[in-house]
């Protein structure tokens, strides 16, 4: 580096003067238009504007000959970038006089910031400038994210939060907001078309309607990506006419066609009748080269639905026990001054246990599970308050509307009354214990991150051997409980008709099972020797064989295709030679 440059980028810290710092870099300030003839310092190009005498002269700034503005002029303090930037740049009289050039050309200094580098919390360095565009798009993405309303932009907190960070920021709409949402959807969209090209994938759609008596439906695909991680998206979220089978076949065809989907390998749907009817037309719309098996196994029923109908059937039989706990809970919850006095007997009692009483949701068996388990550990403190406190004896044994829904087994005029006594807990307790084994399986089967379907038949082996276990017992309440259990377990699981072998198929091609688990499962199950576990494995066996015949079809079809493209690509009677060949051919030309 010249020693006028570094004289120029040093500062003296002793001088009392204001030093003015300029972020701006220009190597054209640098630019020598003549040498002293001494052979001294190098002379900048500003001086040929500037009047140079008078800084020699002692002066620490000069006058602007064209706009009279006053600049800093000491070349060791300040340096000469200020007087040609005003030049180039503020001075409009300036015969150098060029602001977008300059602008253009100049070099600027970023600002440097850390972005987070995937999963793990590592960080990079990035450099970070400002973009209008850049910030409207991060703000629309802040709305889907965290399901922000787009009218966010109008409230006076948030806009002093955003001049305060960016103040060059501009703050659009909300109705610009919401144009800028849909052009991400849109531009997802076509992201999301690429990935699902040409990929077989397995969807999932529900029906449902809302209390303000609307009709919705959903559709979700899942599929295995290059990397081998289950990935998951939702299609589609929308109004439907009515919960009819072809109408929701329909609407499902609809969305795949939209998405250009036509591989699908199964639909997993609840076990609703309707959906039958759906299934049906779908398999019909479906079929066509590129069907799995000709849609034979396509349809799949969701095993956690299995499961809540089953378990809402055993309460049926103890519904008694239950409401009464139920109302026990609901009386604790339903006032401020209520549940202090619960406090206070927890205290006098002294319970150890952090979790606040809850109630359950009619609609999951699950959270019944939760409200007996928490209820059991305050039994001692319900029976205190049914001593102290005369205003819960009177809720509980009042008719109150439980909530519950009509069910076959139970009429809406079916009313229990009373505080739950000895007999309650007893059954309660009993509930927890077996009720256990089908939450944990819930829990397990309910995965949305990683693939259940290998680890569900282990699941469903040990769900009938508790079934079976509580069908022996010597309680004909208990026995009667299992019995309800059974009929919804044989209808869905036990009969043949109703069964995807693919369930089946899963546990033999994990490689830590194989046939020889599946068979001793079958076992477990129907007993050695049976025909009903001969009849299973015949029919998995038969699946194989389709299975992989299928895929043979594939690869043989995928490879005709592509030696078929490779020849019509080179005319008919016309070989390629390469470039060695063809001179050897003219050389022997030359010599004939």
């Amino acid at each position: 580096m010249e020693r006028s440059q570094l004289d120029a980028q040093t500062v003296d810290v002793d001088a009392p003067q204001t030093i003015d710092v300029d972020l701006d870099v220009d190597e054209g300030d640098d630019e020598v238009v003549a040498d002293n003839k001494g052979g001294g310092h190098r002379v900048s190009w500003v001086w040929q504007h500037f009047d140079r005498d008078v800084v020699k002269k002692g002066a620490k700034k000069v006058k602007c000959p064209y706009c009279s503005t006053m600049m800093c002029a000491n070349s060791k303090k300040n340096g000469m970038s200020a007087m040609g930037n005003h030049l180039r740049i503020y001075c409009p009289t300036s015969p150098v006089y060029d602001p977008k050039g300059k602008v253009g050309d100049m070099k600027k200094q970023y600002v440097l910031s850390f972005k987070k580098v995937g999963d793990s919390g590592a960080t990079s360095l990035e450099v970070h400038s400002f973009s209008q565009e850049k910030c409207r798009n991060s703000l629309a993405r802040m709305c889907i994210k965290d399901n922000q309303p787009f009218s966010i932009v109008e409230d006076e907190g948030f806009r002093e939060y955003s001049r305060d960070l960016q103040p060059l920021f501009k703050l659009p709409s909300r109705w610009s907001v919401a144009r800028d949402c849909l052009q991400i959807y849109k531009e997802e969209m076509y992201k999301l078309k690429d990935v699902l090209k040409n990929q077989t994938v397995s969807i999932t759609t529900d029906t449902w309607t809302s209390i303000q008596n609307i009709n919705y439906s959903c559709l979700t695909v899942h599929w295995v990506d290059e990397t081998w991680v289950l990935r998951k998206k939702i299609l589609n979220f929308c109004p439907i006419a009515n919960h009819k089978g072809v109408t929701i076949g329909k609407l499902v065809y609809k969305c795949l066609q939209n998405w250009g989907i036509d591989k699908v390998f199964t639909v997993t749907v609840d076990n609703a009748s309707s959906n039958d009817g759906a299934i049906r037309y779908l398999a019909t719309m479906l079929r066509g080269p590129h069907a799995f098996l000709g849609c034979k196994y396509s349809h799949l029923r969701c095993c956690a639905h299995i499961i809540n109908l089953m378990v809402r059937d055993g309460l049926e039989e103890h519904f008694s026990s239950i409401t009464k706990i139920r109302k026990a809970m609901k009386y604790v919850r339903s006032s401020g001054a209520r549940f202090a006095t619960f406090l206070e007997c927890v205290e006098k009692v002294k319970i150890n246990c952090s979790k606040k009483p809850s109630l359950d949701v009619d609609t999951r068996w699950n959270s019944t599970f939760l409200m007996l388990e928490t209820a059991k550990k305050y039994e001692a403190v319900f029976d205190r308050l049914l001593a102290i406190n005369s205003g819960f004896k009177t809720f509980c044994g009042s008719e109150v509307d439980d909530g519950e829904v009509t069910t076959r087994k139970r009429r809406r005029n079916e009313k229990v009354v009373g505080t739950p006594d000895a007999d309650d807990w007893e059954a309660a307790r009993y509930f927890i214990d077996y009720l256990r084994i089908f939450y944990n399986v819930t829990k397990k089967i309910f995965g949305s991150k990683y693939v259940t379907a290998n680890i569900f038949f282990k699941e469903l082996v040990t769900m009938k051997a508790s079934i079976t276990r509580m069908c022996a017992s010597t309680d004909e309440k208990k026995k009667k409980m299992a019995k309800s259990m059974k009929e919804k377990y044989d209808k869905y699981w036990d009969n043949i008709e109703n069964m995807n072998f693919m369930l089946h198929i899963v546990v033999v091609l994990d490689t830590r099972n194989k046939m020889c688990y599946l068979e001793y499962c079958l076992e477990l199950i129907y007993g050695k020797n049976s025909n009903k576990t001969k009849t299973i494995l015949e029919h998995v066996n038969k699946t194989l064989e389709d299975l992989f015949q299928h895929f043979k079809n594939k690869t043989e079809r995928e490879r005709c295709e592509k030696t078929r493209s490779a020849s019509s690509s080179t005319p008919s009677g016309h070989i390629e030679l390469s470039p060695t060949t063809m001179s050897m051919l003219r050389g022997s030309e030359n010599q004939v």
